[in-house]
């Protein structure tokens, strides 16, 4: 059996239609304004034959039970703008506008002191709506006063109920302008969110490529060389002991460019990015380049792997990330064939060109050795670093059988003359 949806009751419905746009206490600014609403409805109902003529006891009955609602407008504004229009319709159906007035066809001064405080209490609701149910209640409501100002009064007035009408759907109108601009101010805030969410997400990516180059290098060899030590302690203490030295030395280095990559998780801003660079005590290792390959290659040698380099043309300015762009390639290529076929040589070959660099590694395969685990994400990364630096990569296996990792990176822009 299927249980119907339970339908909402019409005390649902109207409960939720009084509590839209319900807010709190009101500010000082609106309170403000609500009494001196008040202020004007009684004087512009004075001035309304063009002299001064203070309200009867009616009248001014009529002003302030009209105004009252006014003090819910914050509170419960579907309210406030009911009672009003309640209020002023009846003062639209009892008091009867005097013959001069009407006949001044002054416009809405005959009807003073309607429709004064609907205005306001329609601007309140529209302001705090979506703009369709302002406009809806500003519709209603100028049309709702102005069909019983024609129905109870001649055609004198004609010109004054349709001034009714236009006033309520333009307090309408700027209720809905505040909409707006607030749904504005939420979708660039939104927006600026999103972008600053994704901003993070990126950074934090970088950073944890930046992690798995700098570690997976140097535990790479630390793992090699950790062998090397352990089959040297039977047979040659004092290679046993370079071995155990090459360790603390590659993960002394491992620890350096971990703190300098976790360091820039504690820069809050640039004004503090700032003072860490110009700190002369500040140990963070400077960021690496192909400058430092002779390093990275003799690091390698240490823990056994067998590197070849050949280098040709004349090297160009690069820019800073697309340097380290080009260490990190090389590192990881470097780093993935030590792993994943060890004991074979390994070529690294640079190019240089006008355009730029072009980084060429290979090794050969042995077909009866089974491949290292691997996830590719080191393969992922380095596509990215050269797509982010402007450049382009390729890996895979060659016809020759051997595996090759081919990137190209542009070389820096020269500043034009002016």
């Amino acid at each position: 059996m299927h249980s119907r949806p339970a339908r909402a009751s019409f005390r649902d419905v109207a409960r939720s239609t009084v509590r839209l746009g319900s807010g709190g206490r009101p500010t000082t600014g609106q309170l403000a304004l609500t009494l001196a609403w008040l202020g004007g409805m009684f004087w512009t109902t004075s001035v309304r034959t063009g002299e001064w003529d203070a309200p009867d006891t009616r009248l001014l009955v009529s002003i302030v039970g009209a105004w009252a609602p006014l003090l819910l407008r914050t509170y419960r504004p579907v309210l406030a703008l009911l009672g009003t229009l309640v209020a002023e319709s009846m003062i639209l159906i009892f008091l009867t506008v005097p013959d001069p007035i009407a006949q001044m066809h002054s416009g809405m001064g005959a009807y003073q002191p309607a429709p004064l405080a609907t205005t306001l209490a329609v601007a309140t609701l529209a302001s705090r709506v979506p703009r369709r149910v302002g406009w809806t209640a500003g519709l209603v409501g100028g049309t709702w006063l102005a069909v019983i100002g024609v129905t109870m009064n001649t055609g004198d007035t004609l010109l004054t109920d349709l001034l009714v009408f236009y006033l309520v759907v333009t307090a309408a109108a700027a209720g809905v302008w505040r909409t707006g601009r607030r749904e504005r101010a939420l979708r660039i805030e939104a927006e600026n969110a999103e972008r600053t969410q994704t901003a993070v997400l990126d950074e934090r990516l970088r950073i944890a490529r930046e992690l798995h180059d700098a570690l997976a290098h140097n535990l790479t060899l630390v793992n090699a060389q950790a062998g090397v030590a352990r089959y040297l302690l039977r047979t040659d203490v004092d290679a046993a002991e370079r071995a155990l030295g090459d360790i603390a030395q590659h993960t002394g280095r491992a620890i350096d460019e971990l703190r300098a990559t976790i360091g820039l998780l504690r820069r809050r801003d640039d004004q503090e990015a700032r003072e860490a660079d110009d700190d002369p005590n500040r140990s963070l290792r400077p960021v690496p380049g192909l400058a430092a390959l002779d390093e990275l290659v003799a690091g390698l040698a240490s823990a056994g792997a067998h590197v070849s380099v050949s280098e040709s043309g004349t090297p160009v300015p690069l820019a800073q990330h697309v340097d380290l762009a080009a260490y990190r390639i090389v590192q990881e290529s470097l780093t993935n064939a030590t792993k994943h076929a060890p004991g074979q040589r390994v070529e690294l070959t640079i190019a240089w060109t006008a355009a730029g660099v072009r980084l060429r590694i290979t090794n050969p395969t042995d077909p009866e050795r089974a491949p290292g685990p691997g996830t590719r994400h080191g393969l992922i990364g380095m596509r990215e670093r050269a797509g982010t630096a402007g450049g382009a990569f390729r890996a895979g296996p060659t016809a020759s059988g051997d595996f090759e990792v081919v990137a190209t990176l542009p070389a820096a822009r020269r500043p034009v003359d002016a």
